[in-house]
């Protein structure tokens, strides 16, 4: 039957008329209904298919990490830890990195000796700018240097201004909590701003009183802070 036949048995017209009807749009509203409630109703299984495709990305890049001959079953106090972690982690960010880099030792025998059961826990409490100062502090050092004036009235120092910072802080997203960020990284023993040499005097050009103090810190890695990022932290990240 073609499309003209079809028009003189049901004219255009009335099947507009039966889509207006109380029948028809009560109709399209349920299964509109239906189509909303099943959208809820499987939302889990799209979430679990999409867990599973990430999750067999992040072991994709772990199996690039680790040779077949090398390949041994992980200690669970690292490995799930680890696997808690970056089901809770965005992809493709620092973070996650770490959490496959430190999963990719855990199984590799000849690399075991540096994943430290601490990692985990560790990476968890990691902010995302933290973790970038880690990757910077993995390359170097970085100087710092402070200028303090000294009050005479209240017989203290005051006014910590930094006039120099070699660490590029526009690499942070919150730049101006850099001192709160090493403070905590400090907390978990990996990093921190430690002085070095002797503070250097300010003293007035007119009468040689002393008015302030200029002091060199540096910031860097502890020695179980070198431990971490050699394990977890890559030499390279696209976006850093």
């Amino acid at each position: 039957m073609t499309t003209e036949e079809l028009k003189t048995i049901i004219p255009v017209e009335k099947v507009y008329e039966d889509a207006l009807s109380p029948a028809m749009k009560q109709i399209g509203k349920s299964l509109e209904s239906v189509a909303k409630t099943s959208r809820f109703l499987l939302a889990p299984f799209d979430y679990l298919a999409k867990q599973h495709d990430r999750w067999e990305r992040y072991l994709e890049k772990v199996s690039l990490k680790v040779k077949d001959e090398n390949l041994v079953e992980g200690h669970p106090q690292l490995v799930i830890p680890i696997l808690e972690g970056l089901s809770l982690s965005y992809e493709n960010t620092l973070l996650s990195e770490l959490f496959i880099n430190l999963l990719a030792i855990s199984i590799d025998k000849t690399k075991q000796n540096f994943a430290h059961p601490a990692f985990p826990n560790i990476i968890k409490q990691l902010s995302h700018d933290e973790a970038v100062i880690l990757f910077f502090l993995k390359k170097k050092n970085y100087k710092i240097k402070q200028k303090s004036d000294w009050n005479e009235e209240k017989h203290y120092f005051t006014n910590n201004d930094t006039i120099f910072e070699e660490f590029p802080l526009e690499k942070l997203d919150f730049p101006e909590n850099i001192w709160l960020n090493m403070s905590h990284l400090n907390s978990l023993n990996i990093a921190g701003t430690w002085q070095v040499g002797q503070q250097e005097v300010i003293r007035d050009e007119e009468t040689g009183i002393q008015i302030g103090v200029y002091i060199n810190n540096e910031r860097r890695l502890t020695d179980f802070g070198e431990l971490f990022v050699s394990a977890c932290m890559p030499n390279e990240f696209n976006g850093i």
